[in-house]
């Protein structure tokens, strides 16, 4: 099975009709040439109001490894607003450092990268030439109404009408130019020059997007004039404003998706400069979409398609299985997904509950949840960039998916860690088909969590609408109650200060240590009693005395070497030590011997006035079903009070023999 190349894509909120349009460019083109491509994903606006939150949606950038793909496509204009390209500055900054491979962009320059542009003059001359044909407007009484003078996606649309006229033996001049901002308010403004009669009223009036024609459509038909009876409007880029408007607007389909086919095409050429090039799409008539303002039959198809995508279904027809539509947001909210996620009682039934929840992204090929391997520790916070080794919990496939890897699991397990540098460790993996893998960030606020990757096949529905969002959201959520539940249950199994076990942690730690021994263990407890705490307290300090209880603590840790021990902060200087395995005689001497040791060299290195010391007592006793610890813990108590008592005695010796 042969390598194919992997084309890397950087777009945000790719829900927004325009990175759509891109989106269904760049797939039909990349399944012509067989190329994979690996797509990172912020999903919210640029400018979303939450600038913590959109950073931490940004992070998926630093997650790129550019040696695991062949060539980048940017979609910068999403990237941008009301004319700031700071973010573009700065993303190509970035690349400039890390990137070595061949970069497109997508109608916007950037240094570093080859542009392909939207030529919009052909779909404004096929507007102009359905005022001048099906409407039999004379060019002089039609206004055009286009976006900031001197843009070039503004002089484009104003072009393509002059064309059209030249083209026709008419005077381009005739046509009349107006300048807005491509919002709402732009459309206003020339309606109210119209109302006013600052400007005189025009048959048709061709707006360079839906929002100038919706405001400009609502303020006249506010003010009494009647559209279309008396002015036609007209917009373009065919959004779902423009079909849900009282007033349906006539609108055309940019060809932004030949742009993004012609993208492919010129990063095609860069990478094989030997091999054909397969044409992009032609813009055709087909991509105007009739609307009531300029006073045709609506085109109910167009109506109705829109309308399917924006309704909030509140039954489905499962009769075929489910196939969730990836505009419907009623087939995630009436799942009570965030409700069957939240309730989740442990880490592992949430990673179950995210993975039962995968049916909602249907149709899709794979599906991948990772996350950092300290996911569930709430105290690290990662803002920027992943920890150099990230762990795959969620694995799904569609029961009726022919996937080659039918491996499913949810499980938080060391041993599906990998290198991060990797990113997906499926992303290399041969396969029969090309594939798009959308990467979108998994975080809660400022914290990065992980990532989770959606597979599909080029030739399936396009999953990242505000559906999938509101899922990565919901599992957002879910995880960050997890980590919280996590961080409670840890404040009633551990002891705050030290990290170790306190008393009820003790207790479920020794019974889950019996229900795995056997009749050839013993169970081993050791009891340390710090001395002379009061002391440390009153002569040095309580710091110094929490310093000194740390590292008595650090000692009792010290010795509870692997899995078979575990170290508990008894009382406020009392510590334990116990554990169940396979122990000869010899471990009482050898863990106390151990621990005299820790201690001995804590003394020797910490420049304290005082010295650290501690009462040890230890028992070992055959296991046996029904042990009981306290018993255990009560002969090693007993244990400890003579080894104090040998201490007192060794200290006094010592004393009265330095005053001999």
């Amino acid at each position: 099975m042969k390598t194919r190349k992997r084309i890397g894509l950087m777009i945000v909120n790719p829900e927004i009709i325009y990175q759509k349009r891109v989106m269904e460019g760049l797939l039909k083109q990349c399944e012509r040439y067989d190329y994979d491509i690996v797509s990172f994903s912020p999903l919210v606006d640029i400018w979303f109001r939450d600038r913590r939150y959109l950073r931490s949606e940004m992070n998926i950038w630093n997650l790129i490894n550019f040696d695991l793909i062949d060539g980048l496509i940017i979609v910068p204009i999403s990237m941008t607003r009301n004319e700031d390209y700071s973010e573009v500055e700065k993303l190509s900054k970035s690349l400039k450092e890390r990137c070595n491979k061949p970069i497109v962009s997508i109608d916007l320059p950037m240094e570093g990268a080859e542009a392909v542009f939207t030529d919009d003059a052909p779909a404004f001359r096929a507007i102009l030439s359905h005022i001048l044909d099906t409407h039999k407007i004379p060019p002089e009484e039609i206004y055009l109404l286009s976006g900031r003078k001197g843009l070039e996606i503004s002089e484009s649309r104003i072009r393509g009408c002059r064309e059209e006229l030249a083209a026709r033996g008419i005077d381009p001049s005739l046509l009349k130019v107006h300048y807005g901002d491509f919002w709402y308010a732009s459309g206003s403004r020339l309606a109210d020059k119209i109302i006013t009669h600052e400007e005189p009223m025009p048959r048709a009036i061709i707006c360079g997007n839906d929002y100038m024609a919706i405001g400009l459509a609502n303020r006249l038909i506010a003010a009494g004039i009647d559209v279309p009876g008396q002015i036609i409007v007209t917009g373009y880029d065919a959004t779902m404003d423009a079909v849900v408007n009282e007033m349906p607007i006539t609108s055309f389909v940019p060809p932004v998706s030949g742009t993004a086919q012609r993208a492919v095409n010129k990063l095609h050429k860069l990478l094989e400069p030997e091999a054909p090039e397969i044409p992009a799409d032609e813009v055709s008539e087909e991509y105007l979409c009739i609307g009531a303002s300029c006073g045709c039959q609506t085109n109910l198809n167009y109506i109705r398609h829109n309308f399917e995508h924006a309704l909030y279904k509140s039954s489905h027809d499962y009769t075929h299985g489910f196939r969730a539509d990836s505009s419907d947001m009623s087939t995630i909210t009436e799942s009570y997904m965030l409700e069957n996620m939240t309730a989740a009682k442990n880490p592992a039934e949430c990673l179950g509950s995210v993975f039962n929840h995968t049916y909602l992204l249907m149709p899709y090929h794979n599906f991948y949840l990772v996350l950092r391997p300290d996911w569930l520790n709430a105290y690290r916070r990662i803002r920027d960039g992943y920890p150099e080794r990230m762990r795959l919990v969620v694995h799904s496939v569609p029961s009726d998916e022919d996937s080659e890897d039918k491996n499913e699991f949810y499980e938080d397990s060391p041993s599906r860690d990998f290198p991060s540098s990797q990113m997906l460790p499926q992303l290399t993996q041969p396969r029969e088909k090309p594939s798009i893998f959308y990467f979108a960030p998994v975080h809660f606020q400022q914290d990065t969590l992980g990532y989770c990757v959606l597979q599909c096949t080029l030739d399936q529905e396009l999953k990242l609408s505000a559906v999938f969002r509101n899922w990565v959201r919901n599992v957002n959520n879910a995880l960050e109650m997890t980590r919280v539940q996590n961080r409670l249950i840890s404040y009633s199994l551990y002891d705050n200060m030290t990290g170790l076990y306190n008393r009820r942690g003790m207790d479920r730690t020794f019974s889950r240590m019996c229900r795995s021994a056997s009749d050839r263990d013993s169970c081993f407890v050791c009891v340390i009693d710090m001395n002379w705490l009061k002391m440390i307290n009153d002569n040095y300090g309580h710091p110094e005395g929490d310093y000194a209880i740390m590292q008595l603590a650090r000692c009792a840790s010290a010795i509870a070497s692997d899995d078979r021990f575990c170290a508990v902060r008894a009382g406020g200087d009392e510590f334990f030590v116990i554990g169940i395995g396979q122990f000869d005689e010899s471990m009482t001497y050898t863990k106390k011997e151990q621990l005299l040791s820790w201690i001995e060299r804590i003394n020797r290195t910490s420049g304290r006035p005082y010295k650290i010391s501690a009462g040890i007592g230890c028992c070992l006793r055959k296991y046996s079903p029904g042990v009981k610890l306290e018993e255990l813990i009560h002969e090693a108590d007993m244990n400890m009070y003579e080894h104090k008592k040998l201490l007192k005695q060794q200290s006094g010796s010592e004393k009265r023999d330095s005053r001999r």
